[in-house]
């Protein structure tokens, strides 16, 4: 068996020599070629010749023969480095659309979560300074207790000004506001003069000389303000009414009667209760409040004693103040 392998392959080796590629069965009854007594034998058993079987047609063939049949490996390899190649870069051009796309994705979502976060950040904002804007509304709307000093002018009102010009008026209030409502109550002290005339009759005859009259007030208000609109956030208008206690002293009335050329004292006065109402007007000034207010005042005079020369049975009166006031 091992001498017929040995002939077939030496078989196939001539028949690649010379061009011709018999079959095996050819082989198998090719009789065995003499010898060349002048050339010397192949060293057959020093190399052995690799042969390959065609499974489907059964021919063997030498190497050299089946290269020659068969697709260069060379060519081969370029082949399939191309198609490699072609699929690599198929690859990488789709994991590169991914890269973007991925990239892509999160730059949008991360400038979408920017823009929501400054959305609530804006939200956040506008609503801290809603709150800001109404603590800093409710600190310069709060109230409370206060006081404060006012001057200014007193004028006469009704028969008092037959025998009575303006003078002026020094007023100390002090009262409490609600923080959350605009109802109030206040109390003030206050001291009007007013200057005393003469009055003549058709000959140049003085028929009733008049010193200059004072009156002492304390009276009790009820407040009603209102927040000015437009105006800054601690500027209110307001409302006041109440009652008072009145002395009505000093002055010369009269040039006949009893009383006639006396001057009433402050302690010989009467007291005698009166209303007033007014309004009035307060802005912030710094850490004060400024406010100017006028009020109507009446009070029905000691005319038992007063009354010499027909001046009237009411002293009534008209200041008009500006001033500050502390919370």
């Amino acid at each position: 068996m091992r001498n017929r392998r040995l002939i077939l392959s030496i078989a196939a080796l001539m028949t690649a020599l010379v061009g011709a590629a018999p079959s095996l069965a050819t082989a198998q009854g090719v009789p065995r070629p003499k010898t060349d007594t002048l050339r010397k034998p192949a060293d057959t058993s020093a190399k052995r010749i690799k042969i390959k079987k065609d499974s489907a047609a059964g021919d063997v063939c030498l190497p050299i023969a089946c290269v020659s049949q068969e697709p260069s490996n060379t060519t081969m390899l370029f082949e399939r480095e191309a198609y490699a190649r072609e699929a690599q870069r198929v690859l990488d051009s789709i994991a590169t659309e991914a890269r973007v796309r991925s990239e892509i994705d999160r730059i949008e979502r991360r400038v979408a979560g920017e823009r929501i976060r400054a959305y609530t950040d804006s939200i956040s904002r506008a609503v801290d300074a809603r709150e800001a804007a109404a603590i800093a509304l409710k600190r310069h709307l709060a109230r409370g207790f206060y006081f404060g000093l006012a001057a200014g002018t007193s004028m006469p009102q009704r028969d008092i000004r037959n025998g009575y010009t303006s003078g002026w008026n020094t007023t100390i209030p002090v009262g409490w506001d609600a923080s959350e409502s605009p109802f109030g109550v206040r109390g003030d002290f206050s001291f009007d003069r007013l200057h005393g005339t003469e009055l003549r009759d058709a000959n140049n005859a003085v028929v009733m000389a008049s010193g200059d009259v004072s009156v002492w007030s304390l009276n009790l208000d009820a407040k009603l303000r209102a927040h000015a609109p437009g105006a800054p956030s601690r500027t209110n208008v307001y409302l006041l009414g109440g009652i008072g206690a009145h002395r009505v002293a000093n002055g010369v009335y009269g040039t006949t009667g009893d009383n006639a050329g006396k001057n009433l004292s402050f302690a010989d006065a009467q007291t005698i209760f009166g209303w007033n109402v007014g309004a009035g007007m307060s802005t912030q000034w710094g850490g004060t409040e400024l406010f100017v207010e006028s009020r109507f005042v009446q009070v029905r005079a000691d005319m038992a004693y007063h009354m010499n020369g027909g001046v009237g049975t009411y002293a009534s009166f008209t200041p008009i103040v500006i001033g500050l006031q502390w919370f």
